[in-house]
């Protein structure tokens, strides 16, 4: 989860259309929650399968300088209660004290305190928070452009990759008596578009 914040940072790092002038107010990239998607994925019993969820509440502040990324911050806030796997059961038991305890610590937090790398590939560091526990990660970010030659449009997908280990955030909860029936390890599936 650590790296699938903070991939949320990267959704505006390589637009070139969305670059700010100097001479305009600095406004934040706008993004195309209809297309994009903070998710990610976990083995289960001993790697035989895997669950895949995703986040429905969550916003992101990000202000980009395609000339200069020193100029580029993105902040990511996560409401863990709309967590979402399909199946209602799992999802009530995820949002229990055992894993994301949302009563206690309601919000998973990214704010990016560096940016570097491009055109097509970023690294974006920053202060990643989960179950009240602050680490500084590194993202890696990979972005796509496509313009559409039939209306003009420019479409930005920002692919944000990175793994992380649960129990580095207290996150330590086990099976009963299958010990491997949840990995620790947790992959982003992050994609944010811009238009």
């Amino acid at each position: 989860m650590k790296r699938l914040l903070t991939l949320l940072l990267v959704i505006g790092l390589a637009v070139p259309v969305l670059a700010q002038d100097g001479g305009e107010e600095r406004r934040p990239v706008r993004i195309d929650r209809n297309h994009s998607t903070l998710g990610f994925r976990i083995p289960i019993i001993y790697g035989l399968g895997t669950i895949t969820g995703k986040f429905t509440d969550w916003s992101v502040e990000l202000y980009w300088d395609a000339d200069d990324l020193e100029n580029s911050t993105v902040t990511v806030e996560i409401q863990a209660t709309s967590v979402d796997t399909g199946i209602e059961n799992r999802d009530a038991d995820i949002r229990s004290e055992r894993i994301f305890n949302v009563e206690s610590h309601p919000t998973i937090t990214f704010e990016s305190s560096s940016i570097s790398g491009g055109p097509a590939e970023f690294e974006v560091a920053g202060t990643f928070t989960l179950l009240g526990v602050s680490k500084e990660v590194t993202l890696n970010l990979a972005v796509n452009t496509y313009a559409d030659p039939a209306d003009g449009y420019v479409w930005t997908a920002f692919r944000v990759y990175h793994k992380l280990d649960r129990t580095d955030y207290g996150m330590t909860w086990k099976h009963g008596s299958v010990d491997f029936f949840v990995g620790d390890e947790i992959e982003t599936d992050i994609v944010l578009i811009t238009r």
